[in-house]
């Protein structure tokens, strides 16, 4: 038989058990149950040995402790002191201690302690006793039963029926001022009208308070506070409302967020500098803020100017309670009417929109980009030295990173790729690594904002046996398995400052010492590196090393998003059809010349892994050849006569039109160029522009690779 002595909150509790072994931790079925979150489901045992007892640690999270040293096992004696969490469990015998209680002041509030462990033992006769063990199985079967949310309410039911047959009143039961405020509460959650929310809001608080008059006083936007509503007990406005109530007041509870009470202002020496409660005689007043998150919008201002002692403490907690309800009702009404207005200013917008896209049909004979005919001539991917087959895309823009991929791949250099998020960096990286003398070697990628911090270095580095907790086998780092091959880090803008530092010395050193080692090992891997992030603002905000950074910017490719190269929307819509026809195993799907267009109106802002993510959710819903109907409202909710927008919300109707002729120039351009046997004196002269002119269209418009196949095909 061994007695554990168990002090949880100040309070010390014997425990007695008869067996050899005994099992500690938060699950339900050990010995000695530690209701604590710092505590493991099984953390540690207690065995019985001919010489004594020994504890074993059960590979716990937080570990486990003897008199303050963490232990994996070890013999104990009588007065050992076992930390589990933040319980302490004596074996046998504890040290004699007195705390004197902390005395705490009227005004203070004592905070709430941050882990209350709940200790119990199967057969406790202690604390819970056999009634409670059964109420405990009672509610198991009920959660078993029912689950985790229907089951509390069935269990709250039920009680609250049986109690009610055995004791004088049901447990669970509100009080009368609780309810009416709980009835309120619901009133003016469900009121969407900013003006009769007040209204409601000052009408409910003056007839639960008793009070003569009430004012609610809200912020403005530019800080200063002023009367929403007032009202008296006849439930009728307060005419002139400024000028009858004590600005003073309202003001000083609006700027320290503490409530005020007063039975008799006029009386009261903390109102003696101001002149407005003279002025008012003012005698019972009852003044609370109200807050949101930590701010105070406003102030709820009632007062009684014909009795005293109006307001006790009991109004003061009533209206307290209901304040941030208030209040978060209040916020709720503003920005339902804010959305409203916006809606309307919208529809407003969009009919100027609508109508400028018409008067720009009437205007523009052609409304659809000519894709087919112009990529016939621009250059294709089998002109390339390496196999870019796997990126889909032969736009303009693309035949660049392509072009560029040419001179990067056989540099084995760090690469630097930067680009909004789901534009492709990966397939970038890869491209480098199959293309390489290292092809035959390891491609190993990692997403740097996936690791928590304190992981990322023994995942990067690897680690050895020992070198921290839970470290019970050597393992091996990204570098050492990407050696002789390529390693591709994606997000590396999320990496710390101190990793930064350490991944610097391995780019300038070639070499990685794993943690808890002391010997270094020589790699030979090249970095592929890529962040959605501006890494040069961050230089500047401090985010980011510039030694690293010009370190993994030997060479910078730069991904554009997909509302920059819409040339490519039609093959990659192609090419995601077949994949998900593959997947879903049934024919592959079609997409009608309307869909089309919606896509190639749409601004894009998740660039490819959005437009992947629309054509699976269309193949899902759609029938066998797609529509406009099967997309997701926001692209429905596009003018495919319209360009996509430059990810600005409110675009003003000059800049559509701006891109609209942008990309009708675009397309005159080439048009003249292909009719004009792609000699640009003679498109020149049919477009009636000088050369020079023609020539920075063609820069600024990216058509060099449809000029030069064009002119390959023509000779």
């Amino acid at each position: 038989m061994i007695t554990l002595i168990v002090e949880t909150a100040g309070r010390r509790q014997p425990f007695v058990f008869p067996q050899d072994a005994i099992a500690i931790g938060r699950n339900e079925d050990n010995d000695l149950r530690v209701g604590s979150r710092f505590v493991s489901q099984h953390h540690c045992r207690l065995e019985r040995l001919a010489k004594g007892w020994k504890i074993v640690d059960l590979k716990s999270q937080n570990g486990t402790r003897v008199n303050g040293v963490e232990i994996t096992q070890k013999m104990l004696r009588s007065g050992d002191r076992i930390e589990i969490g933040h319980v302490n469990i004596w074996l046998e015998e504890a040290p004699d201690e007195h705390t004197e209680p902390l005395e705490v002041a009227a005004d203070e509030v004592t905070p709430a302690q941050i882990d209350a462990p709940i200790v119990s033992s199967r057969g406790d006769g202690g604390t819970r006793g056999a009634l409670g063990d059964d109420l405990h199985r009672v509610m198991i079967g009920y959660r078993k039963t029912f689950g985790d949310e229907r089951g509390l309410v069935e269990v709250e039911r039920a009680v609250t029926e049986q109690s009610a047959r055995v004791f004088p009143r049901a447990a669970f039961s509100t009080p009368a001022d609780a309810a009416r405020l709980l009835e309120i509460t619901k009133a003016i959650n469900s009121e969407l009208n900013l003006k009769r929310c007040l209204t409601l809001i000052i009408d409910s608080m003056i007839a639960l308070t008793d009070a003569e008059r009430g004012f609610l006083i809200l912020h403005e936007e530019d800080g200063r506070m002023k009367v929403s509503v007032a009202r008296n007990f006849d439930r009728e406005s307060v005419t002139r409302a400024e000028l009858k109530f004590s600005r003073s007041i309202a003001d000083e509870v609006g700027s320290s967020g503490k409530a005020v009470i007063s039975t008799s202002a006029q009386d009261d020496r903390r109102f003696d500098s101001y002149q407005s409660v003279g002025d008012l005689k003012l005698r019972s007043v009852l003044c609370v803020p109200f807050r949101i998150r930590e701010r105070v919008i406003g102030v709820l201002y009632l007062d009684h100017r014909f009795r005293k002692g109006a307001f006790t403490e009991k109004e003061l907690e009533l209206v307290s309670s209901f304040a941030d309800p208030a209040a978060i009702a209040i916020e709720n009404a503003r920005l339902y009417e804010e959305n409203q207005r916006a809606q309307e200013e919208l529809i407003t917008r969009q009919r100027e929109v609508d109508e400028l896209n018409a008067l720009l049909s009437s205007k523009l004979e052609e409304k659809e980009i000519e894709l087919a005919r112009f990529r016939s001539h621009a250059p294709q991917k089998e002109d390339f030295r390496f196999d870019y087959s796997f990126i889909i895309g032969d736009s303009p823009r693309m035949l660049e990173i392509f072009q560029l991929l040419e001179r990067v791949i056989p540099a084995d250099v760090p690469v630097l790729v930067t680009g909004e998020s789901g534009t492709g960096k990966e397939l970038i990286a890869k491209a480098i690594h199959v293309n390489s003398n290292r092809h035959d070697r390891p491609f190993v990628k990692e997403n740097c904002a996936a690791i928590p911090e304190t992981l990322l270095e023994s995942e990067l580095f690897g680690y050895k046996k020992g070198a921290f907790t839970g470290a019970d086998r050597d393992k091996i780092g990204l570098f050492q398995q990407a050696d002789g091959g390529t390693l591709f880090l994606d997000e590396i803008g999320e990496m710390s400052l101190d990793m930064q530092k350490k991944l610097l010395r391995v780019l300038q050193e070639n070499e990685i010492r794993p943690v808890g080692a002391r010997e270094t090992l020589k790699i030979d891997v090249r970095l592929v590196s890529a962040s959605n992030r501006n890494l040069k603002e961050e230089i500047g905000l401090g985010g980011f090393r510039e030694d690293l950074y010009y370190r993994l910017n030997v060479i910078a490719i730069e991904m554009p998003p997909l509302r920059e190269r819409l040339e490519d929307i039609p093959l990659l819509v192609d090419h995601f059809l077949g994949r998900f026809a593959t997947q879903m195993k049934a024919p592959k799907k079609s997409i009608d010349e309307s869909a089309m267009r919606h896509l190639l109106a749409y601004h894009w802002p998740g660039n490819v892994r959005e437009l992947e993510n629309e054509i699976q959710r269309a193949c899902a819903i759609g029938g066998e050849v797609i529509g406009a109907d099967d997309f997701s409202p926001d692209i429905r909710a596009t003018r495919p006569a319209s360009l996509p927008a430059s990810g600005k919300k409110e675009s003003h109707w000059k800049d559509i039109v701006k891109m609209t002729a942008q990309q009708k120039e675009r397309e005159m351009i080439l048009k003249a160029l292909e009719e004009n046997g792609w000699k640009k004196a003679a498109a020149a002269r049919a477009l009636e522009i000088s050369r020079p002119t023609l020539d920075a269209k063609i820069k600024s418009f990216g058509l060099e690779p449809y000029l030069r196949r064009g002119k390959k095909g023509g000779a």
